[in-house]
């Protein structure tokens, strides 16, 4: 199996959701999604090079090679149905990677899922932090519920962290569909109602790349409702799972 898998897709379950996690992340972000979603759903977090089980491993920070590696690994998983859920950095190489499908003609997600991420169009969340020192960029991610206050005590642990952080930053950046293009599949867009660092109108934003049917679901918490509000996410998740609109078909 493929690194970039954290789980092996089931091929005989009827969908199967690919999760992309935010930045400083991992896959251990959606651990009991499966257990959720139940076995109708093969839930298969994606595992970026540089952290938990490939620590060791030097991590990506160009959006185009990413989606160039995950392409490979996934494309042989990508003809039957399945969708995609990003959040916040994830959103991005979500939605990347449906642009590189859309472009070559290959099939799109049944759903295309956003989660706590500004329209590709809108000024990159976090973009000055990058040149922030490790205890300042440390702190502003713990204001925001990104990263526990334990680590401003051990200097060589903040360290760590925020160059993760620093790397995953640099895949925002570098992300080369900054353009309104309308995707022809689903988009679900959600938004935590107290998120400070993305607003809920700037994830409505997304409905502007969307060429189908498109809804805004706002939930209660702040950037991680990922984390916080998971059960209540996954509520939603497992509904737009079993609501492919009538009449659309993949390309």
């Amino acid at each position: 199996m493929t690194p970039y898998f954290a789980s092996t897709p089931d091929r005989h379950a009827a969908v199967r959701l690919f999760c992309f996690h935010h930045a400083g992340g991992a896959a251990s972000t959606f651990a009991d999604w499966q257990a959720f979603l139940g076995s109708s759903v093969s839930v298969v977090p994606i595992q970026l090079p540089g952290r938990e089980n490939r620590i060791r491993e030097p991590r990506l920070t160009d959006m185009t090679r990413l989606t160039d590696v995950l392409l490979q690994h996934l494309g042989p998983w990508l003809d039957e149905p399945y969708a995609f859920y990003g959040h916040s950095m994830g959103a991005f190489i979500a939605h990347a990677l449906t642009r590189r499908r859309m472009a070559t003609g290959g099939r799109l997600p049944d759903r295309l899922m956003i989660g706590a991420a500004r329209a590709p169009h809108l000024p990159i969340v976090l973009s000055d932090a990058i040149r922030l020192s490790d205890e300042e960029l440390g702190r502003m991610l713990v204001g925001f519920g990104g990263m526990s206050a334990t680590l401003l005590r051990y200097p060589e642990w903040l360290a760590a962290a925020t160059a993760m952080v620093r790397d995953d930053l640099a895949i925002c950046e570098t992300n080369p569909y900054r353009d309104i293009a309308g995707l022809p599949c689903p988009m679900d867009l959600f938004a935590g109602s107290a998120d400070a660092m993305v607003l809920v109108d700037q994830v409505g934003e997304w409905q502007r790349h969307a060429g189908g049917p498109s809804e805004l679901h706002v939930l209660p918490g702040g950037h991680f409702f990922v984390k916080e509000q998971s059960t209540a996410l996954l509520r939603k998740v497992s509904a737009m799972l079993t609501r492919v609109p009538a009449g659309w078909r993949s390309l």
